[in-house]
């Protein structure tokens, strides 16, 4: 780390966090090409990456030198604040990372250098169709359009353009605009039966300091966006994949490259469209990485279903919500006790862990659980900091609805593996919806009733684009394989008493269906038969490792 005068100094601070701190970050005035570029020379070159940055300003890049005293006015510039656009005062700096990608990127195996090159996006307008083939990519991290915090405007739809120039056209349209009118009926209907079921007078004390503290106009604006919070959560069940949401992510350059390459050998012409306009959007930050985006012919013959080869007709059946174990590690409690031991002595190979392990007793395993949590707070959320107890893995189906599979489609250290949407598996009719009464069910089977006919009479010509008429109630089984921390931390997360009532189902049915098999989990070495995973979490002797959430579902703030 060289020493910086201080113009050189004001002058760096305009790109980075800091000219002489030995940790920094690069700011968003420092162009992404130059900062993948400039790290990527670490592999050849230990000179700090400020130091490149300082010859850019000065024009001291080679092959792109300028003269001295225009490098001088740049830093001059940059330390006064004079430049509009920092990024001016880069030039060589641009045109040698530049250089540099269309020299490396792709040779020789050298593609890694675009990993620390991220872009961010928005997506506006698209529908849940798109955010789902988002979420397939599991360095794709993003947030979207919350459907308990947002209404959303249910006369924005995705017509499918080929389903639109089809006889189907106006069959499409009217089922897609009947859920969305129920969409609407059923946000107010839910709304009452919670506001029935706690009035303001009743919420009111039970809220915390804070709120108890507020003007009564105050709290009853949170009373109402509590109350319509509730309410969504019910009404989205009638939600059609072809409802428009907005979305925003951060891609790596490499893995933005593929999913457009990839996206555009799609059958759904919305992705084959998005892939376009990733291209022309990812270019714009960093056109030497997006090169190698032609439409990828390998991928397009799987996303098409190998042209009917696999395909398999097998028999509708009605699902219901629960958690299939399909495969774990009849070791997993040895395993885990040596992954752990292995961690904290000196380097030996695994197997004689292993060995030490398997030669414990039940209740001396169990101890070093409860010595390796003891002092886990309640924001500690993994159960080892460098994951080695994820190095034992398990794989479960998730029997859920479109739109809980959603939300855990999230966890993206998860693999997952799940088919085409369809309403053959029946639907998801939560409790809630039979207590606001018989009017509502009708309306809500009417709806489900609709979608499944116009998918049957779509899938035939439309298979992918059939997707879109399917509403969030429909049952989906979503398949899901991770390590042993990430069940924990999925299980504590998806508990949560501000969950959602559906996903929350889920993560208990994971937590039990887990701790059959591995009840060690929780330190017994039986599961009791016949009791309920709440029940045997309050009597459990290890309470350390899963943590799933016991007590009643609250109101969302």
């Amino acid at each position: 780390m060289g020493e910086f005068s201080d113009l050189e100094r004001r002058a760096l601070e305009v790109f980075v966090t800091s000219a002489t701190d030995r940790i920094y970050a690069c700011k968003a005035e420092l162009p992404p090409e130059v900062v993948g570029a400039f790290g990527s020379f670490f592999s050849r070159n230990p000179k700090d990456l400020r130091g490149h940055l300082l010859d850019a300003i000065r024009g001291k890049i080679s092959s792109h030198e300028s003269d001295e005293a225009a490098g001088q006015e740049n830093l001059e510039r940059l330390a006064s604040g004079e430049f509009v656009s920092p990024a001016e005062a880069l030039k060589s700096g641009v045109a040698k990372a530049q250089d540099f990608f269309r020299t490396w990127y792709g040779k020789y195996s050298h593609k890694s250098i675009a990993n620390v090159v991220w872009i961010p996006f928005v997506g506006t307008n698209v529908s849940h169709l798109f955010a789902r083939q988002l979420a397939y990519d599991q360095l794709a991290f993003f947030i979207e359009q919350s459907t308990r915090f947002v209404k959303f405007d249910v006369a924005n739809l995705y017509l499918d353009e080929n389903v639109m120039a089809s006889s189907h056209r106006d069959a499409f349209v009217g089922t897609l605009r009947r859920a969305a009118e129920v969409y609407e009926l059923f946000t107010e209907q839910a709304a009452g039966h919670y506001g029935e079921l706690l009035p303001f007078e009743e919420w009111l004390p039970k809220q915390d300091e804070v709120t108890a503290g507020m003007k009564e106009k105050q709290q009853r604006i949170k009373y109402r966006r509590e109350l319509r919070a509730k309410a969504f959560d019910v009404a989205r069940f009638l939600l059609p994949q072809a409802v428009r949401t907005n979305i925003a992510w951060i891609l790596d350059a490499r893995s933005t490259e593929f999913d457009i390459g990839a996206w555009k050998g799609h059958p759904l012409s919305e992705i084959r469209e998005s892939a376009g306009l990733i291209e022309k959007a990812g270019g714009m930050i960093a056109p030497s990485l997006l090169k190698y985006t032609d439409e990828n012919v390998y991928y397009k013959d799987q996303y098409t279903g190998f042209n009917e080869a696999l395909r398999v007709d097998l028999k509708p059946s009605q699902m219901t919500k629960g958690v299939d174990v399909l495969s774990y590690d009849s070791q997993a409690f040895d395993k885990a006790v040596a992954m752990l031991l292995m961690r904290s002595n000196r380097s030996h190979d695994f197997t004689q862990f292993l060995q030490h392990a398997q030669g414990m007793g039940f209740e001396e395993k169990v101890a070093v659980l409860q010595r390796v949590t003891e002092k886990r707070g309640q924001y500690d959320e993994w159960v080892d900091i460098e994951e080695a107890f994820d190095c034992v893995r398990i794989t479960a189906q998730v029997r859920t609805d479109i739109g809980a599979a959603r939300d855990l489609r999230r966890h993206q250290k998860w693999d997952r593996n799940e088919g085409l949407y369809t309403l053959d598996n029946g639907f998801y009719l939560p409790e809630v919806v039979r207590d606001i009464g018989s009017d509502a069910v009708v309306l809500y089977n009417e709806v489900m009733e609709k979608a499944g006919e116009m998918e049957r009479a779509l899938r035939g010509e439309f298979p992918h684009e059939a997707q879109y008429v399917v509403p969030m109630a429909a049952f989906h089984p979503l398949v899901m394989s991770g390590g042993l921390d990430q069940l924990q931390y999925f299980v504590a997360t998806r508990t949560t008493p501000q969950g959602h009532f559906s996903y929350r189902e889920d993560a208990y049915n994971l937590a039990e269906a887990v701790c059959k098999v591995h009840p060690w989990l929780l330190g017994l070495q039986e599961y009791p038969k016949g009791k309920k995973i709440e029940d045997v979490v309050r009597d459990a002797p290890l309470k350390g490792v899963l943590r799933p959430y016991l007590g009643d579902t609250g109101w969302h703030a």
